[in-house]
């Protein structure tokens, strides 16, 4: 994963790869995820999901009342139990939890 620090260094941004291209030839090739939030009981829960842009399956996703980093972060760790991620093009919307460094360094690993 290829990333590009802004001057300030408080953020990551990286290179936009999958470039509207949401095909994808094979399993476990391009995931997208994001974050929304949901309306139950009254209550907005947040939720982040992965899903497979081959046959669109959600890999993983977790529910939380916080729209937060960790919120992201177990989403990934959740993924990363269920298949093997070295070689997947994850592209998300560069929103502060996905630019953070911590979430980041997930990758540095794979």
């Amino acid at each position: 994963m290829k990333n590009i620090t802004n001057h300030k260094e408080a953020y990551v941004i990286s290179k936009n790869l999958l470039n509207r291209d949401f095909h994808a030839s094979r399993s476990n090739e391009k995931w997208v995820t994001d974050i929304t939030y949901l309306i139950f009981n009254r209550q907005k829960l947040f939720l982040s999901a992965i899903k497979d842009l081959y046959n669109n399956e959600i890999i993983s996703y977790q529910v939380s009342r916080r729209n937060d980093l960790t919120l992201v972060i177990v989403t990934i760790k959740k993924a990363k139990k269920k298949r093997d991620v070295k070689g997947i093009l994850l592209h998300c919307d560069q929103g502060y939890q996905y630019t953070s460094h911590q979430y980041n360094n997930l990758f540095e690993k794979i």
